[in-house]
């Protein structure tokens, strides 16, 4: 695991092992945290040539429509189009998060996202869908 970008809120990693790059929340986002720690993470992304993402929102606190609008039409098709192929979000049970992450599932290509109650069932999944870039 190595670590890519340190945040009082959040922190990028990139996993060897998942090929992923991983968005782990540690306390309530603002929109400039949210909007600059994925677009970093896309950046590595496409720098690692990752094909799979994991975001822990457990913390994150609630998004924004407009933030989230903003990563539903910018981040994800970017993603996307930079290999992008499975995305697993570890989360708790939480009517706001659930239609955060739905919102946001209706507009990926279908299939890609997963959601589980802790990091190491997200890793198993991405092991065994690891996709590696050609």
């Amino acid at each position: 695991m190595k670590l890519l970008l340190e945040h009082d809120k959040a922190d990028l990693r990139f996993n060897e092992e998942t090929n992923s790059i991983e968005l782990i929340w540690k306390k309530y986002q603002d929109d400039a945290t949210y909007r600059l720690m994925f677009t970093k993470g896309v950046e590595f992304l496409k720098e690692y040539g990752a094909t799979g993402w994991l975001s822990d929102i457990r913390k994150e606190g609630i998004v924004g429509p407009a933030t989230s609008s903003w990563m539903q039409k910018e981040i994800l098709p970017k993603a996307i189009s930079y290999g992008l192929k499975r995305v697993a979000i570890v989360m708790d049970a939480d009517v706001f998060k659930e239609f955060y992450v739905k919102n946001i599932e209706r507009n990926a290509a279908q299939g890609i996202m997963k959601y589980f109650d802790a990091v190491e069932d997200a890793h198993e999944w991405l092991k065994s869908t690891k996709v590696s870039q050609s």
